[in-house]
């Protein structure tokens, strides 16, 4: 397994500007970083059933070498199309404010359902899982036990601080140069990924 690997993808894709980030810049903006690590707790622990699952998938499509193969292209192709994409078209606005202040269990339940209907949650963990060459053919718990918390932990981690810099960052989330910069950070590091994605595809 290479687990150097596998921590950078997870630490990248809770970095990186998507539902999980949006929804916990809204939530701390408006309820305050405190409440929103109730936010943060909901996303971490949706990780764990989802990450599960793209393991026992993974496990499944082990019996088919040339899928894995597929999948490592696949992810060539994918985190090659999110780099250029934000290095070409990086937005001018990363905000996005929450409906209301709510209580803990509601913010909790947010966060957990934003993970777990996140439509791109599994097919990025197949993709991760083989270029990291995690053992799904031959997983032991000391081997999952890793895997999670490489991906409950990078949610965890990464929310945290989005969190508590959300007050200090609030009044640049909206400033086009300072958007598209974080967006042409986030492409270049897509592509790192890409690259070790070819790798795993060459063999």
């Amino acid at each position: 397994m290479d687990l150097g690997y596998l921590a950078a993808a997870c630490l990248l894709a809770s970095l990186s500007p998507g539902p999980a980030s949006l929804s916990t810049l809204g939530t701390a903006l408006r309820s305050g970083s405190a409440r929103a690590q109730w936010h943060t707790l909901g996303l971490a622990v949706a990780e764990i059933p989802v990450s599960l699952l793209a393991l026992a998938v993974a496990s499944g499509l082990s019996q088919w070498p040339w899928m894995l193969t597929a999948l490592a292209w696949a992810g060539v192709a994918w985190f090659g199309h999110l780099g250029v994409t934000l290095l070409l078209y990086p937005r001018d606005s990363l905000r996005e404010e929450d409906a209301g202040i709510d209580g803990r269990l509601a913010l909790f339940l947010r966060g957990l359902i934003v993970n777990l209907t996140n439509p791109k949650t599994i097919p990025w963990m197949l993709l991760v899982i083989q270029t990291a060459r995690v053992p799904v053919d031959n997983l032991t718990p000391g081997a999952i036990a890793l895997f999670l918390l490489c991906t409950v932990g990078a949610e965890a981690l990464v929310m945290s601080g989005y969190a508590g810099l959300a007050g200090k960052l609030r009044p640049r989330l909206a400033d086009p140069a300072f958007a598209r910069g974080i967006d042409r950070v986030t492409g270049i590091l897509w592509l790192v990924l890409a690259g070790l994605a070819l790798r795993a595809a060459l063999g």
